[in-house]
């Protein structure tokens, strides 16, 4: 077995462009401004989840959409962690932040050229920026350029199938580049 010999100082990294960065470990020193925090409380927890309140716009319902995995043994099995069992990092916030959640209208054909793009009927584009990413639950993600009307966008498949399914899901995955 080799030996991995150490030279001082011990916790200096030089990196490939030859400068050296000072390293250190986040549990035994505490960065300016953040004397209240733990590296574990610096983002919610799926605990700090438990007293989220179910009502009007922001229904378990959309919970379901965003995160189809998440089951109740990953608030049991990861109480102070941010990420499900799946991997998932669950954000949860007020209805507003959940934006962009809608349904498709009929089987469709999306275009996969950038310059010709098609129109996708859905059931609204309430909720969802002017322009943006959608990603399906086919797992395309699609480009739209902007919101048609109150039930289409203009867009076209950045990657994955190019087929919507009559009720397939789509999500705002990100806004304008």
């Amino acid at each position: 077995m080799a030996e991995l010999q150490l030279a001082s100082p011990y916790n200096q990294v030089t990196k490939r462009d030859g400068t050296n960065v000072t390293v250190g470990n986040f549990r035994q020193r505490i960065p300016a401004g953040f004397e209240s925090f733990t590296s574990g409380t610096i983002t919610f927890t799926l605990a700090d989840y438990e007293k989220i309140k179910f009502e009007g716009d922001h229904v378990i319902d959309d919970v379901s959409r965003a995160y189809p995995q998440l089951a109740i043994r990953d608030f049991e099995l990861r109480p102070f962690s941010g990420f499900t069992l799946g991997g998932d990092k669950f954000i949860l916030g007020p209805s507003p932040m959940m934006m962009g959640l809608t349904m498709a209208t009929g089987n469709q054909t999306i275009s996969t050229d950038a310059e010709n793009p098609t129109e996708i009927v859905v059931q609204t584009t309430n909720n969802f920026l002017d322009s943006g990413h959608l990603f399906t639950s086919a797992r395309s993600l699609i480009e739209y350029t902007s919101k048609v009307s109150s039930t289409r966008f203009l867009g076209y498949v950045k990657s994955g199938p190019n087929t919507l399914n009559n009720n397939d899901e789509l999500i705002q995955f990100s806004g304008p580049e």
